[in-house]
């Protein structure tokens, strides 16, 4: 075989190669969309520690996808993400998805109780704590003085935001 076929089934199979690349669909970068959501989503009661989101979902806009994000001290998310157009996306946690850890909860409470005239209390929330706006959530307290009560809140929304208004001590 001369030397100028051989080059010319090299350019040509060189051409074929390259010409299928072109053909791939363009994918979101799951990397950058995962440490935008741990900066956007992050909160004092859901602080977000990492996220995994699919690598091969398709870049088009108003398309959605899931992501699972880990929150810190052991709570848990599933994140939506909705591309807005080429570079732009939302992100909002999916409703009833987010599980907060106990030990989280109780802090924010006992912060609150605090602020309330109730210091040096312990709250005992179960763990993972559901997190459903709107719905009341109640924790056993124990007093500095070794008392024991309830302590009843509502999340004011799906980040697991607690609506300081409606945290009310019960016996």
């Amino acid at each position: 075989m001369s030397s100028a076929r051989c080059l010319g089934l090299a350019l040509l199979s060189a051409a074929l190669v390259a010409g299928c690349g072109d053909d791939e669909p363009d994918t979101v970068d799951a990397a950058q969309i995962e440490e935008e959501i741990v900066l956007q989503l992050s909160s004092v009661t859901a602080k977000v520690a990492t996220v995994s989101c699919p690598d091969d979902v398709e870049s088009e806009a108003g398309a959605k996808f899931t992501c699972n994000a880990k929150l810190d001290k052991g709570g848990s998310a599933k994140v939506v993400v909705t591309q807005q157009d080429e570079n732009a996306f939302s992100y909002s946690f999916k409703p009833g998805s987010v599980k907060l850890a106990g030990a989280t909860v109780d802090k924010e409470l006992e912060k609150d109780l605090a602020a309330s005239g109730v210091p040096n209390a312990t709250v005992n929330c179960p763990d993972p704590v559901q997190v459903k706006a709107g719905t009341t959530v109640t924790c056993p307290v124990v007093g500095a003085g070794g008392g024991q009560a309830t302590v009843s809140f509502e999340f004011t929304d799906e980040s697991g935001s607690i609506d300081q208004s409606s945290v009310e001590t019960g016996q």
